[in-house]
């Protein structure tokens, strides 16, 4: 399910019966959706969300203890296809993580650029409390930006946290009282120079792999790249006429 607000794309996981449980079908209309949205220049954010009061409680444990090794791989290798297009995509990507907001389901929101949570958001990987590891990010992004420690013990333990927890230990950005508050923060970010804002999210992505001095260089050819760009120029001269 998708509906546009403005300028933004939101996407809800749409199986609310079962907490937002993912499944294939569930990961393929993902990645449509997301390579649709990375042609269309009227979409200028993308926000991850949930139908009804989840954001996901995982991987659906049906199809799950449905699995073999095969079916396993292809799901996961899915789920990386998902996740890639998440952090390749050329424009912000928001995940609003609420209620249930686990497993398979936090994987995804690991990979976009921004986390915001509900109050009343659950989060956690509970994987290992029914004997799996997570298979698509959360041993390998959620390091990238907890720590190692903490992503260990996350994943070791299946300990769930409330969303201020989360927020203490930098898995999310903000934490707000209701969705209205989320729009406001979508808008904002929405309204920013387009050639800007994918700058930033390249360039904040590509730090962690490049050397500091080559990280560097691509910062300031991004920033000269800025000035051929009509919208950066018609709004320096506008701040500059205050």
């Amino acid at each position: 399910m998708r509906n546009t607000v403005g300028s933004a794309l939101y996407v809800y996981l749409n199986r609310p019966d079962r907490k937002n449980a993912i499944d294939l079908e569930t990961v393929y209309d993902l990645e449509k959706i997301l390579d649709d949205s990375a042609s269309d220049d009227s979409i200028r954010a993308v926000v991850l969300s949930g139908e009804g009061k989840d954001f996901s409680a995982g991987a659906d444990i049906n199809m799950l203890a449905s699995f073999d090794s095969a079916s396993a791989y292809e799901f996961r290798m899915a789920m990386n296809r998902v996740s890639r297009k998440i952090r390749d995509l050329p424009k912000p990507v928001i995940a609003v993580l609420k209620g249930y907001s686990l497993g398979g389901g936090l994987e995804i929101a690991e990979s976009a650029d921004i986390r915001i949570a509900l109050k009343d958001a659950v989060i956690g990987q509970p994987e290992i409390s029914i004997g799996i590891n997570a298979g698509a990010g959360g041993n390998v992004i959620l390091p990238r930006i907890v720590g190692a420690g903490r992503a260990m013990y996350m994943a070791m333990t299946g300990r769930k946290m409330s969303a201020m927890e989360a927020k203490a230990m930098g898995l999310v950005d903000e934490v707000v009282e209701d969705e209205d508050q989320v729009r406001s923060i979508v808008d904002d970010i929405a309204g920013k120079p387009q050639a800007t804002l994918q700058y930033i999210k390249k360039l904040v992505n590509a730090s962690l792999d490049l050397p500091i001095d080559r990280a560097m260089e691509e910062e300031a050819l991004y920033f000269s790249m800025l000035f051929t760009k009509k919208e950066i120029t018609d709004l320096l001269l506008k701040w500059r006429k205050r």
